[in-house]
């Protein structure tokens, strides 16, 4: 069990603590009826079943697979695969654990340390340098860097130190790096809403086509425009099943995979052979965790928000170190970081369902998938234009959400709003400069700056320093003219 901070005021709150909270709000758990909304204390629309609800069996199953079905956190992993040049078995051993490690972690989170209904899934931060490191054949080394990177935010976790430095986490940090997250989930919804694959027959024909708008518009019908909430709550998963029907009519529906998967596997530690370090590796690592780190905790204050719970200290530390415990272990497994994501927050805004129940019993789906390549097979089995359709409602709602949070910076507060937009700029301009920027920088910095989440991130943390934080820190009473 993960320690947190010792001296934190904010004591975690019991089984009973969450009873007695949930009867103030008016949400008395493990009674709500469907359809029944229930306020949480923040702004925002009201939720059918908010954090501490129980759905009856039956719907929470449909629920807690829902959500593991709009997290898709296996398609970073065949991404990197496929990219990257693994071979079959590494691909399936990468898929396994990153079931495994976002499963085992999503639970404790809901559980024990930060306690919001969140999902965790590999971080598409780290994507660059892995796919780096499978192409040179450095996977081993970039798996130690991870560990080490995960370590340094773990003791920071437990130790207070991420408690003192909270201060940097403003909505000018937060919000961009929520819309950063947002813009580049759109770039991938994109892409498979199109078909996938640019060198396929079938990228961007009317068929395809035709396939990722009708489930986008099966969600848009079952969320919005039905009456009632029950639709509302599972309307992602009745689109996935639209969307595959249609796909298996047209022939777009390929099992093959799943008749070669076994049924029953472990994971194997250390698939890429003996740990090995290489500081260069291992700092890149580290920075690019930080960025994965803010992005997490942007989404932790947008969850707390929706349901009206209070982000204390505490839960924060809990729920960093929760993410670098779960790293830790994708590391040694041969995975990559963890990140709660931003997606499936879109999917809690649009269904209205913020329960934890729910998103545990998407951790266990998660956690027993990493043990049956066959059942997982069949997950990964869904054409490309179907998730792209799924995900374009979930990617639309981040946005808005990293929006919202720059909406709360004051309107006077011009230092904060330079913050936000210089780092907006560095997140979305630098990338784009792509391979003359990257043929003219080292090779540590090339792989920083080729991915936005993690230039934004740095750009907006240095400068809400600079420009936010360190004037605040001057003695009370120093004027300039004093220190001349």
């Amino acid at each position: 069990m993960t320690t947190l901070p010792a001296g934190s005021p904010d004591v975690p709150a019991t089984p009973a603590t969450d009873t007695a909270t949930a009867a103030a709000t008016g949400s008395a758990a493990g009674t709500a009826a469907p359809g029944t909304a229930t306020s949480a204390s923040g702004s925002g629309p009201a939720l059918i079943y908010g954090i501490d609800d129980r759905p009856p069996l039956g719907r929470s199953l449909l629920l807690g697979a829902q959500q593991v079905l709009v997290s898709n956190v296996w398609l970073d992993a065949l991404f990197i695969a496929g990219v990257g040049g693994l071979s079959a078995g590494l691909a399936t051993s990468l898929v396994t654990i990153t079931f495994l490690a976002a499963g085992l972690t999503t639970l404790v989170q809901t559980l024990r340390l930060v306690r919001l209904p969140i999902v965790e899934g590999p971080s598409s931060a780290f994507d660059a340098m892995a796919i780096s490191a499978a192409r040179s054949g450095s996977l081993a080394v970039a798996s130690t860097g991870l560990i080490i990177a995960a370590a340094i935010v773990l003791l920071a976790s437990v130790t207070g130190v991420l408690h003192r430095i909270r201060s940097v986490f403003t909505p000018a940090v937060t919000g961009t790096v929520l819309v950063l997250v947002g813009l580049l989930l759109a770039q991938f919804t994109f892409l498979e809403f199109f078909g996938g694959d640019t060198a396929s027959p079938d990228f961007a024909t009317p068929a395809t086509l035709g396939l990722a708008l009708a489930t986008t518009v099966t969600v848009v019908v079952c969320g919005y425009l039905l009456p009632g909430g029950r639709a509302r709550t599972v309307s992602f998963l009745v689109a996935l099943v639209v969307g595959d029907l249609l796909a298996l009519a047209a022939g777009r529906l390929d099992f093959a995979q799943v008749g070669r998967a076994a049924w029953f596997a472990l994971p194997d530690p250390l698939p890429y052979g003996a740990l090995s370090f290489d500081l260069g590796v291992t700092v890149v690592m580290t920075v690019i965790f930080l960025a994965a780190v803010a992005e997490a905790i942007g989404t932790y204050q947008a969850v707390a928000e929706l349901t009206g719970e209070e982000l204390t200290g505490r839960r924060l530390s809990g729920g960093v170190a929760g993410e670098a415990a779960g790293s830790m272990v994708a590391g040694f497994f041969g995975g990559f970081g963890t990140t709660a994501y931003a997606q499936n927050l879109g999917l809690m805004k649009l269904t209205r369902v913020a329960s934890r129940h729910t998103v545990r019993i998407a951790a266990v789906m998660m956690i027993l998938l990493a043990f049956s390549p066959k059942v997982a097979a069949v997950l990964v089995a869904t054409p490309a234009p179907v998730v792209g359709g799924l995900f374009l409602p979930a990617a639309a709602t981040v946005v808005f959400s990293g929006v919202s949070t720059l909406g709360r910076i004051g309107r006077d507060d011009e230092r904060s709003a330079l913050v936000a937009a210089v780092a907006l700029m560095a997140g979305l301009g630098v990338p784009a400069l792509g391979e003359p920027l990257l043929k003219a920088l080292p090779g540590t910095l090339a792989d920083l700056t080729s991915q936005g989440i993690v230039v934004g991130t740095v750009t907006a943390v240095v400068l809400q320093l600079l420009l936010v934080n360190a004037p605040s820190w001057r003695p009370r009473g120093t004027r300039p003219a004093d220190r001349s």
